[in-house]
């Protein structure tokens, strides 16, 4: 009686256990939350947990678990729930990836994953048992790779969120098989080719965002006259030419504002929102704004608004967001910026900004996004930011900044995007290193020195390193094998040196590996030929010697990823000395002869 009254999911876990187990994944370090899921001998005590529901028999059919960051991952164990029908996890900073158990969730409608920082490719496969899901949002993550085709099997899907990730390629065709949709985001990804017409075929859609990031060629379809229910359409800054095809009729979305901000808009003294982007904008920004002193978001991107940002608005006491991009802003930033203690997200890139980075932009230690790219700054960058566990992204390339980079930087909590390309910092690279979620450490094209350090290694969830074009030297460190989420790595045009480390195939991952340019010495390892992953290898101008391996992977590199090392030998070179033993490594070409002549036997018995 007890085993029947006491709920089960598989496998002998009952549902309470599953989520224990869930809440000591999802609990990363530093985190909180969950206080009220602990251990019960009640067969219901879990569906009194916070944001559980349960049916009559007590399993668990939704969790809402949003709003808390909690840092940890997903545990396969998830995937026992297999009466969920609504699982909604939002920005609670989760990372990791997706896990396929996920594909037992066969009741679920809603999944809800958005605005956290996971990786990898979407796992397509955990779609083909969700015949019922109606929603899949997974807006603003770092998923990479290919869009999923195995959504087009979904029939009830009407909302479709993918919006703000990396994914790349282009749109499969077969999501022209979802007739149910009715909202359609893939905005702010890598995607490429032309916009796909056949979504035209999507007769219930009334929302489309394809914009931002994107880098579509050609214009929009005449086919998207087709869509008669849209409302929505977002196609903002992704690449587009042409004209707008009769067949959309009068745009509803596209807006060409001109002229100056109005002054008057500061007598709404109550705004707490300004949005006038995408527009094409003229003048100043009006010194009456002074008088909005509730507003916490003022988002003026892409129009042609020049002047100097007013001091006034690093006193404005509510404000939160400051997105100023792509326009013609001169001057410095107030000074004063980030001392009301709220600011969170700071985007005035693509301008002509000068001056040095204001000291207290994360004051009160909320500043999440700090993007900054492409302007004049100047100096160093304070040691402040190094202790803003607030930060998830810094984008600061393209500018004229120097001095060191601040050593707490590698060692956020939360950052996962750090972009300091193309400035003059100097000195060397910290030895400490242990930022958990840093994902992509971009800082080519600087004055850095000194060696890379082993602590490398300690950042396990890096998918990019670029730090080509500096004046690093010693050897690559053998950690780097320990950074297995690894996906491309630029060590190009260094003094590097030493031998091209042995573990690098642990690198599962790896698709682009470029130490060009450099002082490597020594073999090419051979066990590259088994790293099936790797598209990209660029190993030219060093002093790398013996013979190339010719095997696996090595098939697919031409000898230009080669050339620039005078004793390194070709696959096809006779002449090569002896490779690590008295016997050597025979030509590469004898092993084709033979395959070749295998093959022709083969074709000959035959006949």
């Amino acid at each position: 009686m007890i085993l029947l009254l006491f709920c089960t999911s598989t496998k002998g876990y009952s549902d309470l256990e599953v989520l224990l187990k869930l809440k000591s994944s999802m609990i990363g370090p530093k985190a909180s939350g969950l206080d009220d899921w602990e251990f019960s001998s009640s067969p219901s005590a879990h569906c009194h947990f916070s944001g559980v529901k349960c049916d009559e028999d007590h399993r668990v059919v939704a969790l809402n678990v949003s709003f808390t960051p909690l840092y940890g991952t997903i545990s396969p164990e998830i995937g026992l729930l297999n009466k969920l029908v609504n699982l909604t996890i939002s920005k609670v900073e989760l990372t990791g990836n997706i896990p396929t158990d996920m594909r037992n969730l066969t009741s679920l409608k809603t999944f809800n994953i958005s605005n956290n920082y996971f990786r990898g490719s979407f796992p397509g496969e955990i779609l083909t048992g969700m015949t019922q899901l109606e929603i899949l949002d997974a807006y603003n993550n770092n998923f990479t790779g290919l869009l999923p085709v195995e959504l087009a099997n979904l029939k009830h899907l009407n909302h479709l969120s993918f919006g703000g990730n990396y994914f790349t390629g282009e749109v499969p065709d077969k999501y022209s098989d979802i007739q149910s949709l009715e909202f359609l985001g893939l905005n702010a990804n890598d995607l490429t080719g032309k916009i796909p017409a056949f979504l035209g075929r999507l007769k219930n859609l009334k929302s489309l965002f394809l914009g931002y990031s994107n880098a579509f060629h050609g214009g929009i379809p005449p086919e998207f006259g087709s869509l008669t229910q849209l409302k929505s359409l977002d196609m903002a800054s992704c690449n587009l030419t042409g004209e707008v095809p009769e067949s959309l009729g009068k745009p509803r979305v596209w807006n060409s504002l001109t002229g100056r901000i109005p002054s008057q808009l500061a007598g709404l003294t109550s705004l707490k929102d300004l949005d006038l982007s995408l527009n094409e904008l003229t003048g100043e920004i009006p010194e009456s704004f002074s008088a909005l002193q509730n507003i916490s978001m003022i988002i003026l991107f892409k129009n042609k608004l020049h002047g100097s940002i007013p001091s006034y608005v690093g006193d404005l006491p509510q404000l939160a967001v400051l997105k100023l991009w792509e326009n013609n802003f001169t001057g410095e930033l107030p000074e004063n910026l980030g001392r009301n203690g709220k600011l969170c997200n700071l985007d005035v890139s693509s301008n002509y900004l000068t001056g040095s980075i204001p000291l207290d932009l994360c004051k009160g230690g909320t500043l999440q996004e700090l993007i900054l790219m492409d302007n004049f700054f100047f100096g160093p960058l304070s040691e402040k930011l190094g202790n803003c566990n607030s930060l998830t992204k810094i984008r600061i390339k393209k500018n004229n900044l120097n001095g060191t980079i601040p050593a707490g930087i590698f060692n956020l909590p939360s950052l996962s995007f750090v972009e300091l390309d193309d400035n003059f910092f100097a000195g060397e690279l910290p030895q400490r290193m242990s930022g958990d979620s840093l994902e992509m450490l971009k800082i080519s094209n600087n004055l850095i020195s000194g060696e890379i350090p082993p602590a490398i290694g300690n950042l396990r969830s890096l998918q990019v390193l670029e730090l080509a074009r500096n004046k690093l030297s010693g050897e690559i460190p053998p950690s780097i094998s320990r950074c297995t989420s690894l996906t491309s790595i630029d060590f190009s045009q260094n003094s590097l040196s030493g031998e091209i480390p042995k573990g690098i195939n642990k690198l599962e991952h790896l698709s682009n590996l470029n130490v060009s340019r450099n002082r490597l010495t020594g073999e090419i390892p051979a066990e590259i030929e088994n790293m099936t992953s790797l598209a990209t290898l660029d190993v030219s101008d060093n002093n790398l010697i013996g013979r190339v391996p010719c095997a696996g992977q090595f098939l697919f590199f031409d000898d230009s990823s080669f050339s620039g090392n005078p004793n390194l030998c070709t696959p096809n070179d006779s002449h090569c000395p002896a490779r690590g033993s008295s016997h050597g490594h025979a030509p590469c070409f004898a092993a084709s002869k033979l395959i070749i002549t295998t093959i022709m036997l083969i074709i000959l018995e035959g006949n």
